[in-house]
């Protein structure tokens, strides 16, 4: 067995005093060797489970995203306040001790003292609210790394630019022909095409590749 269950006597609950279950009928203590897993993603279940001794980890998708080690820490409520599947599995990483409030016993537990099922609710909220801060966090830095990006792809644009206004200056290239080489670049790049500006001026022959060649080695000595 990886973990043992028994009812716990109300002299052993410690918890804090606004989750103080009033009927022992209504709860049980769990015991989780290191290496259980106490909720598994996925699950169908809604239990609800206070830590009392130990340190369990949160994990999404095998993926370590918390760690719960604070006696008194509830945790598995989402399941059963919002209906839903477990969205996380928590595994003991040492032995670890659990009052566990069956999800069958919830509502009679509420209804017997009331004030439990708004701080649970309480918690529920502060869940959220964190997750809430944490995804506007995320769409930020998200925004960010995309402003960034179309940054450098400005930069990258109004370089080569300069290198195209810069062909017509030397009299390399024609106004015409920098035209018609531009407009098919845009039309290439709107089907998908990765062609860049140079091989359009070698392939319509409005320069050779000698040229080319030449052109950008006199511009590194700049």
């Amino acid at each position: 067995m990886r973990h043992l269950s028994c009812p716990v006597r109300r002299a052993e609950i410690d918890m804090c005093a606004k989750i103080n279950i009033p009927d022992e009928e209504l709860y049980r203590y769990s015991f989780y060797k290191t290496g259980s897993k106490i909720v598994r993603q996925g699950e169908n279940k809604d239990d609800i489970f206070i830590l009392r001794r130990g340190a369990v980890t949160v994990m999404v998708d095998d993926q370590i995203v918390g760690l719960i080690n604070t006696p008194n820490t509830v945790f598995g409520e989402m399941s059963y306040f919002l209906g839903v599947e477990r969205t996380a599995t928590i595994e003991a990483v040492e032995d670890s001790e659990v009052v566990v409030i069956p999800g069958e016993t919830i509502f009679n537990l509420v209804y017997k003292k009331p004030e439990i099922g708004i701080e649970l609710l309480k918690i529920l909220s502060g869940r959220l609210k964190t997750t809430t801060k944490y995804a506007t966090r995320l769409e930020r830095e998200i925004n960010a790394y995309r402003d960034e990006l179309r940054r450098l792809q400005d930069l990258k644009e109004e370089k080569v630019s300069s290198v195209e206004d810069e062909l017509l200056t030397y009299g390399y290239i024609t106004a015409r022909q920098l035209a018609e080489a531009r407009k098919d670049h845009r039309e290439r790049k709107d089907r998908g095409e990765e062609v860049s500006f140079f091989k359009i001026l070698v392939d319509k022959k409005f320069l050779t590749v000698e040229t080319l060649l030449r052109y950008l080695e006199l511009r590194q000595l700049k």
